[in-house]
């Protein structure tokens, strides 16, 4: 049987579609989850894009903002929640 890789190593291999894929699909609980808490139509989809998006940005050792979401959110949203 066959291991299932790391988040770490599929966020490595950002430009292969299958990594891509398998990302989206081991993150799909969260998203869900916070989509409902956002409360607006189009929550899913903004949400994958956006990590699509965090994958592509992904630096090794560097740090991110805790609130990088939120800003993404509350710029292309403003108060519609």
């Amino acid at each position: 049987m066959q291991r299932k890789p790391k988040l770490r190593e599929l966020i490595a291999k950002a430009d292969d579609q299958e990594a891509l894929f398998q990302i989206v699909q081991r993150l799909t609980p969260l998203v869900k989850k916070y989509s409902r808490r956002l409360g607006y139509p189009d929550a899913y989809p903004d949400l994958v894009i956006w990590i699509l998006a965090a994958v592509k940005r992904y630096k090794p050792k560097t740090t991110w903002g805790k609130d990088e979401l939120e800003r993404y959110f509350s710029g292309k949203h403003g108060n519609s929640r």
